[in-house]
C-alpha cells in the first residue's frame, strides 16, 4: 500500500476511511480558507508556477528539488488514481456531492465551466467561500455515479485530492489536460499523485488485438504486438485507473492488486 495507508489508514487503503472527508477534519487548520484560496487563486497563480517549473527542470536543482517538492505537497494537496468501483463507494458514503467547473482546465483549455470536478462534501460553507464563477450543482450518490461511469467510458482517469492532508476534498476526472497529468507524467517535474492500489493485466486468452485499450490509456502503458495480434501492459508504467477496461469489449483486462505484483508491488 502507498504511505499515506499507513499515515492516514491505519494501514488499510486511506482514501476509503471516512473519518477523511469529515466535516470535524475540514474545521481544523484552516481547511476550508486553504481550499477556498487554492480555487478562487488558481488561475492566476498557477501559469506562473509552471513556468517556474519548467525552468527548473533546466537546471542541476531539478533534481535535489523534486523529493522537497514532492514532501510539500503531501502536506497540502496531493492526490491518488482510484478505480471506478472504489470511486462509487466513495460517492455512496460522503455526505454531499457539488460538481464545479474544472481549475485545471480553466488554465489549460481557456473553458471556464468544463464540469468534470466534484467537491466531496454538503457543508453549505462551500458556496459561501467560493467564487460565483463556480456556480456549484448539488448532486445525488446515484446522479454523481453515473456521471462518473460516463467520464470512464470517455477514458478519464479517476483521483481523490486532499486539501491539508488527510482532508479529501474532491474527486477529479483528468486526461492530459489536466496540469497533475502535465506535472507528474508529461514532463515529470516530479510526483504529486500516487498510482492506484491495483494494476491491470491483460488475459491473452480474451484479447483479439481490437487496440480500444490502447486508445483509453493516458499513461502509455499498454503497447500493441503486430506478431501476436494482441496488447500487453507494463506494470512499470500502468497507474491501475482501469479506464482500460471500458474500451474492452471482451472483457479481457482486470485489475489485480498493487501489493500482490511481483513488478509493480513498490512502484507507485
Amino acid at each position: 500500500m502507498c504511505e499515506f495507508c499507513v499515515q492516514h489508514g491505519e494501514g488499510k487503503k486511506w482514501y476509503l476511511a471516512m473519518q477523511n472527508y469529515s466535516r470535524e477534519l475540514l474545521d481544523q487548520d484552516s481547511r476550508l480558507d486553504y481550499l477556498a484560496h487554492f480555487a478562487n487563486e488558481f488561475t492566476t497563480r498557477v501559469p506562473g508556477n509552471l513556468a517556474w517549473l519548467e525552468r527548473l527542470s533546466h537546471t542541476p536543482l531539478h533534481g535535489p528539488a523534486r523529493p522537497f517538492l514532492k514532501h510539500q505537497l503531501q502536506r497540502d494537496h496531493y492526490g491518488q488514481v482510484v478505480p471506478l468501483e472504489e470511486v462509487e463507494q466513495i460517492l455512496r458514503q460522503v455526505d454531499g456531492i457539488v460538481r464545479l467547473p474544472c481549475v485545471c482546465r480553466r488554465v489549460t483549455t481557456g473553458d471556464q465551466n468544463a464540469r468534470y470536478c466534484y467537491a466531496l462534501t454538503g457543508d453549505p460553507r462551500l458556496a459561501e467561500v467560493l467564487d460565483d464563477s463556480f456556480s456549484l450543482e448539488y448532486l445525488t450518490a446515484p446522479e454523481a455515479i453515473a456521471a462518473v461511469r460516463a467520464l470512464d467510458q470517455e477514458g478519464l482517469v479517476h483521483s481523490v485530492w486532499t486539501f491539508k492532508t488527510p482532508y479529501i476534498g474532491a474527486l477529479c476526472n483528468c486526461d492530459q489536460d489536466c496540469i497533475a497529468y502535465r506535472i507528474c507524467h508529461a514532463r515529470g517535474y516530479f510526483q504529486l499523485f500516487f498510482k492506484a492500489e491495483f494494476v491491470a493485466e491483460v488475459d491473452p486468452a480474451l484479447c483479439t488485438g481490437c487496440r480500444q485499450c490502447l486508445r483509453q490509456c493516458q499513461f502509455g502503458a499498454i503497447r500493441f504486438s503486430a506478431v501476436h495480434h494482441q496488447v500487453e501492459i507494463d506494470p512499470r508504467q500502468c497507474y491501475g485507473c482501469g479506464v482500460c477496461r471500458a474500451g474492452c469489449a471482451k472483457h479481457a483486462i482486470t485489475l489485480t492488486a498493487r501489493a500482490e505484483h511481483p513488478v509493480a508491488a513498490t512502484i507507485w
